[in-house]
């Protein structure tokens, strides 16, 4: 019977395609805009595999620019509906790139599908957090996100 089952497995046709999935700029936008000294980049939608690489991109024009006038980068991800670790590697990467000279401040609005990810990877303790993009503009408060576990 387990020959058998696995055999019916077997039949079943394999698709590399992404078939009925939407492209990667349909799953997630993005923008980058300055305010002031700081750069602003505004994602919605899902960060995932798909999409990570659009991210990742955003994120390097945002840090050469805040780079280039001194200023933050304000990652705002209040509109985001689904974070892979994908997408929490790519802020990773981008925090460990900005370094203190460009510090990368992170907008979650505790939103769920943002906060979550975020708590059990850990990088609660790694990124700074905040409320809102007025707030990260502005410095402070951070967002203790961990008191939420």
């Amino acid at each position: 019977m387990v020959a058998a089952e696995r055999g019916s497995l077997r039949s079943r046709p394999v698709s590399s395609d992404r078939g009925d999935r939407p492209p990667p700029e349909e799953l997630m936008a993005v923008q980058v805009g300055r305010r002031g000294s700081a750069v602003v980049v505004a994602v919605s939608g899902d960060v995932d595999v798909l999409t990570a690489p659009r991210l990742r991109d955003a994120l390097d024009r945002g840090l050469a620019e805040a780079g280039a006038v001194g200023g933050p980068v304000v990652l705002d991800l209040t509109d985001v509906a689904f974070l892979a670790s994908r997408g929490l590697s790519t802020i990773l990467d981008a925090q460990r790139e900005a370094g203190r000279a460009t510090p990368l401040r992170v907008v979650v609005d505790h939103a769920r599908p943002v906060v979550r990810p975020i708590q059990l990877s850990g990088l609660d303790a790694v990124l700074t957090l905040f409320d809102t993009v007025e707030d990260a503009l502005d410095g402070g408060p951070e967002v203790d996100v961990r008191r939420e576990r």
